[in-house]
């Protein structure tokens, strides 16, 4: 996407600047193409992740429902990192700020991903809604390790992207009774974009699930949850078993800050410099947490251009009569 507006050669990347070592932490699609990207530049690279399988929340989202595809972004970037002898790979490995200073490596790389939040807070609520303990409340994250809710389902999608749909037809097949809840005109509102949506809508009417449109969430009660109009604020009770939350994600990034808690040891330890990128940084699409870890490689040892466009700009001129 961004070849063009940057001068980025798809083939081609400049030669490592005059450092030589980077730790990535975290092997999703910005640290796993970080890795890639350095290591062609010619750095040799450690890469280290917490879960015993690498691959970040590609790992675990290929395996929900219709997206197994996906598992190319992990697959055909761990094929070309094992092929290289400057890349050193270490999975079940988690890293204390304490560790990555006693390491020696030049550059830090930080891409320990994100968590989807279980208080509500999205688009509808920029506050956590209120919710009483009792009834259970299941995150995208839950799901994905294998804790599934069971019963009567409800799942609130303020996400407006895949997951909520995924999740409904996950629960689904796994013998729930679900209802779908979402603030939108739409189910899966922003697959429109993709041309899913229709399909989306099918699919989870064809699996028995309940669809309510236009309908948020004000409250979670003992018994089941409290609806609200997205127009009118008007009232509904839904009993139900469980709730799922698609909300909003929050970065992982507690790493990164005892590092800098840390960065009056930096230059003792060798580290020239620490960065967080993908979704620890900033939660997003697949596509934009993989361009964050090409960016990081392709400007590591840069030189600092002030305030200059880091892209170039398509002006088209017009003819004067």
């Amino acid at each position: 996407m961004e070849k063009w507006r940057r001068g980025w050669h798809p083939e081609q990347i400049a030669t490592k600047g005059e450092s030589d070592s980077v730790l990535i932490i975290g092997s999703g699609p910005a640290g796993l193409e970080a890795a890639l990207a350095a290591s062609s530049r010619g750095y040799d690279v450690a890469l280290a992740e917490a879960r015993e399988v690498l691959g970040g929340r590609v790992a675990r989202e290929r395996l929900l429902p219709g997206l197994s595809a996906w598992g190319r972004v992990a697959d055909y970037r761990l094929y070309q990192l094992q092929q290289r002898a400057t890349v050193q790979l270490y999975p079940a490995s988690t890293l204390s700020a304490e560790d990555i200073i006693s390491f020696g490596f030049q550059h830090v790389c930080v891409a320990t991903g994100a968590l989807w939040r279980a208080d509500g807070v999205a688009r509808q609520h920029i506050t956590p809604l209120p919710a009483d303990p009792r009834l259970p409340v299941f995150t995208p994250d839950d799901l994905m390790q294998g804790r599934l809710p069971s019963g009567q389902v409800v799942i609130y999608d303020d996400d407006h992207y895949y997951m909520g749909g995924v999740l409904a037809e996950l629960c689904a097949q796994k013998g729930c009774a679900v209802t779908l809840i979402t603030p939108s005109a739409f189910v899966s509102d922003w697959t429109a974009n993709t041309l899913e949506q229709a399909a989306i809508h099918r699919r989870l009417v064809g699996l028995g699930v309940k669809i309510l449109l236009n309908t948020g969430l004000a409250a979670i009660h003992a018994d089941g949850v409290e609806t609200n109009c997205s127009y009118t604020d008007a009232r509904a009770r839904l009993g139900c078993d469980a709730v799922v939350m698609v909300a909003s994600r929050i970065g992982n990034d507690a790493l990164y800050h005892a590092l800098n808690a840390r960065a009056a040891d930096w230059a003792d330890a060798g580290i020239r410099s620490v960065k967080l990128i993908g979704d620890a940084a900033a939660p997003a699409p697949i596509a934009w947490a993989t361009f964050a870890g090409h960016r990081y490689a392709r400007e590591l040892d840069a030189p600092d251009i002030g305030d200059a466009l880091p892209f170039r700009r398509e002006v088209t001129a017009l003819a004067a009569d």
